[in-house]
C-alpha cells in the first residue's frame, strides 16, 4: 500500500485533485471578470 499522508490521499490523487482544483478556480475566475465587465459595460460604477 502507498503512503498516505495527513489528507489520506496519495501525492498522485493530491495532484490529481489539484490539477482539477486549478481548473475549476480559472472557469470562476473567468466567468466572474466576463461578469464584471459586462455589468461595468452596462452600469459603470466609477
Amino acid at each position: 500500500m502507498a503512503e498516505r499522508s495527513l489528507s489520506g490521499l496519495t501525492e498522485q490523487e493530491a495532484l490529481e485533485v489539484h490539477g482539477q482544483f486549478q481548473t475549476t478556480f480559472l472557469t470562476f475566475i473567468i466567468f466572474a471578470l466576463a461578469a464584471h465587465v459586462l455589468v461595468w459595460a452596462w452600469k459603470p460604477w466609477f
